[in-house]
């Protein structure tokens, strides 16, 4: 390995050999102050007991340190790289605990949205289209909830528009048919039923929203390009994600960031409850 390498694999050792360099330095001007002291002999015993008490403390900080740490200390705990993420294993355990409470005490739209926007990162597309019903009175009038239902839907199945997906989009479609993720929804839909000048036309609008370069833009002028190629930009190809071309948030599902606000971890603190 290479010293730059070294370096860098080691930068979470370093604020802990700063602070040991700094103790070490205490320590032996503690030491340096005491050989003085003694060979002065009796001109330190005519000094203030205060006076002695402070220097007493200067020797005591850095030793009471050092003892501490050789008892407790571990300077590998400052490594972030040895810090572990709570196990899935455990996001599951704690969604499990909230799905148990919600079924005990159903009425609870704040708690079925929670199970629908986690379930959801952890592609469980058929329970997380079932818990958004539970939470319809809290989406019905939220035109992003109720495009993260829709698409929790279409994803439940398989990536079809059936009669209830449809009838979600027109309720989203009502709240605002030009909003980014309704847009990306009703070209999903276009080419679904086989509509290509349709699916065009609307991903055009959407990809106009976006700034030139951003990778949502990059990833719809794809998708155009492919439609016309007379390609279908849901099969295959970088910018397809598992809704087709982006998600309707410009993410792909279940990705941090997405349509997807709320984690198992936030799932757990609910079930808690």
């Amino acid at each position: 390995m290479n010293p730059m390498a070294m370096i860098l694999v080691t930068d979470w050792l370093w604020p802990f050999v700063f602070a040991a360099m700094a103790l070490v330095a205490l320590f032996t001007a503690s030491l340096v102050w005491a050989s003085s002291a003694s060979s002065r002999g009796g001109e330190e015993l005519s000094r203030p007991p205060g006076h002695r008490r402070i220097w007493l403390l200067t020797l005591l900080v850095p030793l009471t340190a050092v003892a501490l740490y050789a008892a407790l200390g571990n300077p590998r705990g400052l490594n972030p790289r040895d810090r572990h993420p709570v196990p899935a294993e455990a996001a599951e355990t704690m969604l499990g605990k909230l799905a148990e409470r919600l079924q005990a005490q159903p009425d609870d739209p704040a708690g079925w949205r929670m199970l629908a926007r986690s379930t959801k990162v952890l592609q469980r597309y058929a329970e997380s289209a079932e818990a958004w019903e539970h939470a319809k009175s809290l989406a019905w009038d939220d035109v992003e909830a109720m495009s993260e239902w829709t698409e929790a839907r279409i994803l439940s199945q398989g990536q079809r528009f059936d009669r209830r997906s449809q009838e979600l989009l027109a309720r989203a479609m009502s709240l605002d048919a030009n909003a980014p993720s309704v847009l990306m929804l009703r070209g999903l839909a276009a080419l679904d039923r086989g509509d290509t000048p349709a699916a065009r036309k609307v991903l055009t609008q959407l990809r106009d929203l976006y700034a030139e370069g951003s990778l949502d833009r990059q990833a719809l002028d794809t998708a155009l390009a492919q439609l016309a190629a007379g390609q279908d930009p849901r099969i295959g190809g970088g910018a397809a994600t598992s809704t087709g071309v982006v998600s309707p948030s410009g993410t792909a599902p279940g990705q941090p960031g997405g349509l997807v606000n709320e984690s198992p971890a936030a799932a757990g603190a609910g079930a808690s409850k």
